[in-house]
């Protein structure tokens, strides 16, 4: 390689490594538009649907979160696939815990192989609410919101031109093991693409929809056989000529950890998922993740290879590991964005900014993996039930799960 060449190389990676803070730069002004928009208190009847399977680490106090909701219009929808699901228990006793006070149903959805688990759960629950709710909010149940999480969720749906809002997850690691650190960075990464609103896409663990918009956009139809619930929501609502809008003060925390390898089986599926409901967002991930690898891993050689036997070019070439600090400055000033967003986080956030700075550097070959793993595969595994993604309209469940027999939903408790 020439010397011309590996100048060129070394700019192009500059110029790569600069484009993430433009990206978190557009973001963080975006996020100060979006939370400085006043919008009128809304009164709609709403529905919280919370689709849930096994217990979740704090399960009962994410529950609590969501019985503790500042909105007077409020019903509360757990839908389970079976009725020997363990989340029931937990679910009956805070329900019992609340005496009342909040309405609030439990059912059993049933089990159908040909879509996602979730997404029976969440039809199911939708045709159980039918015409009591004006709008519709889906929930994970794994997420912990503050009292104002719906109504701030909610509010810009009066806008005619919004026809969704989203929130998004923000991991909180509860140690600093690696695989809890990088999925919460390799998590981070799409937070400066979620507040344009004209391109970005709904997080199905805290989105919400008006029922209308629902029904004129055929979400019931498009998820019945399909895997995705937020991606296929975004496409339908788009189709509409309608934006989704990110509410920044909805990013609501996972208080949980992860072992490297569950991390891997995450991000794994999250890209596999990309890939089938929304391949703009899978090619520019795989893409751009590539190519970062690409110019540090020339540049570590270029490095070597100076060590070993000097010279120009290798020296010039090693100019590439530029790209490291900027990751490195890129992940801090959107941890100080997070922060702000989540400001009890804040202390701890802090404490955990060196962890975040090194993960930065490795969450380009996490990505990497993915984009690779996705390339030989169209299955995963989501909560211990296996599915091929056959296209974004056929979804089948694999053999190894035992219950396959379609269930009549069934409302055991309110």
């Amino acid at each position: 390689m020439n010397l011309t060449t590996a100048v060129i190389l070394v700019a192009l990676s500059v110029a790569f490594g600069l484009i993430p803070l433009f990206l978190t730069g557009r973001f963080r002004k975006q996020v100060k538009v979006l939370g400085n928009i006043l919008y009128p208190r809304s009164r709609g009847r709403v529905a919280v649907i919370l689709p849930c399977k096994g217990i979740d680490p704090g399960f009962r106090d994410n529950l609590r979160a969501f019985f503790d909701q500042d909105y007077p219009s409020l019903e509360l929808v757990f839908s389970v696939a079976t009725a020997d699901d363990p989340a029931c228990a937990e679910i009956d006793a805070v329900m019992e815990e609340y005496g009342g006070r909040v309405k609030a149903y439990r059912m059993v959805a049933g089990i159908e192989n040909v879509r996602a688990q979730k997404i029976t759960n969440l039809l199911r629950a939708v045709e159980f609410v039918g015409k009591s709710a004006d709008v519709l909010v889906f929930v994970d149940s794994d997420l912990r919101p503050d009292s104002g999480f719906v109504r701030r969720l909610v509010a810009p749906l009066i806008l005619p031109q919004v026809g969704a809002t989203t929130g998004y997850r923000w991991y909180a690691p509860q140690d600093t093991r690696l695989g809890s650190i990088l999925r919460s960075t390799w998590n981070a990464g799409a937070l400066p693409f979620v507040s344009d609103s004209k391109h970005n896409f709904c997080f199905g663990g805290a989105m919400a929809i008006r029922k209308n918009v629902y029904d004129t956009a055929g979400i019931a139809q498009a998820w019945d056989r399909t895997l995705s619930d937020d991606l296929m929501l975004t496409v339908k609502v788009r189709g509409l000529g309608l934006e989704t809008q990110f509410v920044p003060s909805c990013v609501a925390v996972s208080h949980e950890g992860s072992t490297l390898g569950q991390t891997i089986e995450f991000t794994n599926r999250q890209s596999l998922i990309s890939k089938i409901y929304f391949p703009p967002l899978w090619w520019g991930a795989a893409i751009g993740h590539s190519l970062g690898c690409f110019f540090v891993v020339y540049g570590l050689a270029s490095l070597l290879s100076w060590f070993i036997a000097g010279g120009t070019v290798a020296l010039v070439g090693s100019a590439c590991l530029l790209m490291i600090p900027l990751q490195w400055v890129n992940a801090l000033w959107l941890l100080g964005s997070v922060r702000e967003m989540l400001p009890q986080l804040s202390d701890s956030l802090a404490r955990m900014k060196w962890h975040y700075m090194f993960a930065a550097s490795l969450a380009p070959f996490l990505s990497l993996i993915n984009t690779i793993n996705s390339l030989f595969t169209n299955r995963i595994t989501w909560r211990g039930i296996r599915y091929e993604m056959r296209s974004p309209w056929e979804t089948v469940i694999l053999p190894s799960v035992q219950p396959t027999a379609k269930e009549a939903p069934v409302l055991l408790k309110k």
